[in-house]
């Protein structure tokens, strides 16, 4: 398309932008009590308890005047602005306001959510936070309103709990507490704008994608760009789970014991015995294999990617001297929800 040929082919030099249409604050549902392990007041008063944050860097250098640029071209009603580092025109949301629709093909402006791309190429043409799967939860809600029926009147909760997801065992087994508690959860995952890895945990978002797919869990995904701030992106990820339009009612975390993060995040598995995720995740069935090392591993060989974990790897590491889920970063791990059913995978009762 004509928006395809004109914006740069390596959008990763560039900085998405945030195209929000309404911004209404969202408070905790009156009345309705929230488990300790997640964040309940004022989630989206956008601070949500994160500490300050600097610009993500990248190879590509200082680019923190695509925004800058944009935002002036859009005061101006301008189609178009340069792009510094490659010399190509793009898009603004104004061109594409006028466009009235998404043309499939990815631009970093969409202020669309990428309706029309294609689902097999989204995680690879995102540049900008946008849902890569919509769950069967965010489906019924979605039909009951075109309906105009009260998904109130219809048991369908609008809130939903944001689950931090890195696509490993414990993001997994947060998931299935939360599902036992019976929230209604959003998955959210940042990853590299160029290379589309998760960082930490080395997968490609497709990996997380297929995830969500196979536990049919709505993911929002967050390509991060050199030169803008982590949180505001989260801030933009979370909008687009508020555009649905849903309630964010909480924000949660896999993290299990990590007291200089307790501080300002809280956990459903917090300080859970590790007995008890082990039995856990046993129950689901989902093999679960190290993805990425850290550099805390001693001595050199102990762990490679691929090896499966379970509690002969978890033991072998603890022996070692190193926390035998690799909470300090140690090495990090891919949940093969695929490998079984949907149902036993988040703890339902098979169909």
């Amino acid at each position: 398309s004509s928006c395809q040929a004109i914006r740069s082919p390596v959008l990763a030099s560039g900085t998405s932008t945030t195209c929000v249409q309404t911004r209404v604050r969202v408070r905790a549902q009156a009345g309705r009590v929230l488990p300790p392990a997640v964040v309940t007041s004022d989630v989206l008063d956008l601070g949500f308890g994160l500490p300050p944050a600097g610009p993500i860097s990248g190879a590509q250098g200082d680019i923190e005047d695509i925004w800058k640029l944009h935002e002036e071209a859009c005061s101006q009603d301008k189609d178009f602005y340069t792009d510094p580092a490659t010399g190509y025109l793009v898009m603004t949301r104004i061109s594409h306001d006028r466009r009235g629709k998404c043309c499939g093909s990815g631009c970093r402006h969409c202020p669309y959510s990428y309706t029309n791309v294609r689902s097999k190429t989204l995680a690879d043409k995102i540049q900008q936070p946008a849902f890569l799967h919509v769950g069967a939860g965010d489906r019924k809600f979605e039909a009951l309103a075109k309906q105009d029926v009260e998904t109130k009147d219809a048991g369908v909760d609008a809130g939903v709990v944001v689950l931090f997801w890195s696509g490993g065992k414990d993001s997994f087994l947060t998931l299935r507490a939360l599902t036992r508690l019976g929230h209604e959860v959003v998955l959210i995952t940042t990853f590299d704008a160029a290379t589309r890895v998760i960082a930490n945990q080395e997968m490609h978002i497709s990996l997380v994608e297929r995830q969500a797919r196979h536990l049919d869990v709505s993911l929002v995904g967050i390509p991060l760009h050199p030169g803008t701030e982590y949180v505001d992106r989260l801030k933009a990820g979370l909008e687009v789970v508020r555009g649905r339009p849903r309630r964010v009612v909480a924000l949660a975390f896999g993290d299990l014991h990590l007291q200089h993060i307790r501080d300002w995040r809280l956990y459903p598995l917090w300080q859970r015995p590790y007995e008890e995720l082990h039995e856990d995740l046993e129950a689901s069935g989902v093999p679960c294999e190290v993805s990425a090392l850290g550099a805390r591993i001693s001595p050199a060989g102990l762990l490679k990617v691929g090896a499966p974990f379970g509690r002969a790897l978890a033991e072998e590491v603890s022996r070692a001297g190193m926390d035998a889920f690799g909470e300090k970063g140690e090495f990090h791990s891919l949940a093969k929800v695929w490998e079984v059913t949907r149902a036993r995978a988040l703890g339902l009762a098979e169909p």
